[in-house]
Parts: structure tokens; sequence; C-alpha cells
């Protein structure tokens, strides 16, 4: 399944946008990047210091945008997926290992 830029972009922000709000204030410390495509076919990653630790710049998630459409046959399916990977990223923001991670 295809979709443009914008309408992916838009279906990433709603993931973000539906984390609770107890959580939000600690997403203003993550830079959230849409990328085209991941040279090794990640749906997303993680990059950066955890909430706890310090570290000397912003955390960043970065989705790519054509492992989600390789994965979904329809709209829906993409927006599950892009929802999923948004919590799986973000969880590593918290310190969750992979094995502690519901997606």
């Amino acid at each position: 399944m295809r979709v443009s830029m914008k309408r992916f972009e838009a279906a990433v922000q709603a993931a973000i946008d539906a984390i609770p709000p107890g959580f939000q204030p600690y997403l203003d410390e993550i830079e959230f990047v849409v990328a085209e495509r991941s040279p090794e076919g990640l749906l997303g990653l993680y990059e950066g210091p955890g909430a706890l630790e310090a570290g000397g710049y912003p955390a960043r998630v970065t989705v790519f945008k054509a492992s989600h459409e390789a994965a979904a046959e329809t709209w829906e399916d993409l927006v599950d997926e892009v929802r999923r990977t948004v919590l799986h990223e973000v969880g590593h923001h918290f310190l969750m290992e992979e094995g502690d991670l519901p997606y």
C-alpha cells in the first residue's frame, strides 16, 4: 500500500497525540522524524539518551514510511502499525528493553 508523505505524517502525529497525557511532557524531549525509507528495512529507530539519563542532545524517533507501506495491506493496518512503532520507540525513551516492550 502506498500513501502520500502528508497522509503518513498525519498518521504518525495521531499516534504521538494518542499517547496518554501523563507521558506527553516527556515527549518534548524527543524529536520525531519521518523518513522515506530505512536502509535496514526498520519500521522505526530510537536514538539518544533515555528519559532518566543525562544527554547532550535530544532523543530522536525516526519512523520509516516505506517499511510501513510494505507491512500494510490497508490504511487501517498502516495506522495500527504506525501506532505500534511509535509506542515501541517511545518505550525505549523510558529505558524499556526489547523484551519489555509491548510491541
